[in-house]
């Protein structure tokens, strides 16, 4: 399921959930959504070093 959070998609489409269900003022989709968002932004690929 990882694999699945490291999608650009991913990272955006939660983070967008989470500020539409902020604006329409929904609190329990907006923490889902939020907490979603956190970890597919944590779980993307970095950049190893050399």
């Amino acid at each position: 399921m990882n694999a699945h959070f490291r999608r650009p998609l991913a990272r955006w489409g939660f983070t967008v959930c989470a500020l539409v269900a902020l604006l329409t003022a929904q609190p329990g989709p907006f923490l889902v959504t939020t907490v979603l968002a956190l970890y597919a932004w944590r779980c993307r690929p970095r950049r190893r070093r050399r």
